[in-house]
């Protein structure tokens, strides 16, 4: 959002202790603080433009960063400042008010930016990949409930805000998560063939009846036929993700809210309801990372 000379005023009164220095972190403590407490990266060559002193990166994400996720940032630093020096914290205190004060007054135009760089370094990239591999050889019941738990436990680990399966009168609804602050139901199969358009239109009539700003994510572990595709057609509320994309964007590295946001955007740019993984990423010019 956009900082005035004031707001950057007082963020240095409340929270830099010397030149260059946020609180009492060093640079190791830092980035843990923010990954830990903000799942914010905020080592990212992003906020170092104006350098990368603690206080310089901190104060280049407020100023890149959305109002929701500055004043996220200024609580969290605010209550560990709180607990940890409780004094200090007590003589900025109005500081600190008149900060927050001015930041959640400032206009519409001023309060807009980018959400962060998220932090996904804890990840175990290759356990997740091994529970995959593991669900292959389980009978078909067993193996539709543990890919349902492994889907839970995937979204959770990328907070995502699962809910698991719900029933709401005469229907079933495998379950919703939230990305970038919308909702979006989700249908899951495993079946031993590629999902066809039946089961497609089976879940958009299930989305048409509820608010008309609701998306769906249908993932599907075989994936889906070419012509099943072509008869569900364009224009769809429907996101189609399959087993080979999961499963390749994982072994590149590759966050599951990053693979989401590019199969939405695809949908949103073509109408198509599916961009198979190596397609969707060869389209975003973007080289597959590394194995985490």
């Amino acid at each position: 959002m956009k900082l005035k000379m004031q707001d950057l005023r007082l963020f240095n009164l409340v929270f830099e202790s010397d030149p260059g220095w946020i609180l009492d972190f060093s640079n190791r403590t830092l980035s843990a603080f923010f990954e830990e407490e903000l799942n914010i990266d905020i080592d990212d060559e992003r906020y170092q433009e104006e350098g990368t002193s603690k206080a310089k990166r901190v104060r280049c994400l407020l100023k890149q960063a959305d109002r929701e996720t500055a004043l996220r940032v200024l609580g969290a630093l605010w209550q560990y400042k709180t607990e940890s020096m409780p004094e200090q914290a007590e003589q900025s205190r109005n500081d600190y008010l008149a900060l927050i004060s001015r930041l959640e007054n400032a206009d519409t135009d001023e309060a807009k930016g980018v959400k962060p760089i998220q932090a996904w370094h804890g990840v175990d990239w290759p356990s997740l990949i091994a529970e995959m591999n593991e669900m292959k050889s389980l009978p078909p019941h067993p193996r539709g409930f543990r890919f349902e738990a492994w889907l839970a436990e995937l979204f959770s680990i990328f907070k995502l805000a699962p809910r698991s399966a719900f029933r709401n009168t005469g229907e079933q609804i495998d379950g919703s998560f939230r990305l970038n602050d919308e909702f979006y139901l989700m249908e899951a199969k495993w079946h031993q063939k590629r999902t066809s358009a039946a089961d497609l239109h089976v879940f958009e009539g299930k989305l048409s009846t509820k608010a008309t700003w609701t998306r769906g994510v249908f993932i599907s572990w075989m994936g889906f036929t070419p012509e099943g595709l072509t008869a569900f057609g364009k224009g769809k509320r429907v996101i189609c993700v399959s087993g080979y994309d999961l499963y390749h964007s994982l072994s590149h590295g590759i966050p599951l809210p990053d693979l989401l946001d590019a199969k939405t955007r695809h949908a949103a740019e073509t109408g198509e309801p599916y961009a198979e993984f190596d397609r969707l990423y060869a389209l975003k010019n973007k080289q597959f990372g590394t194995l985490k």
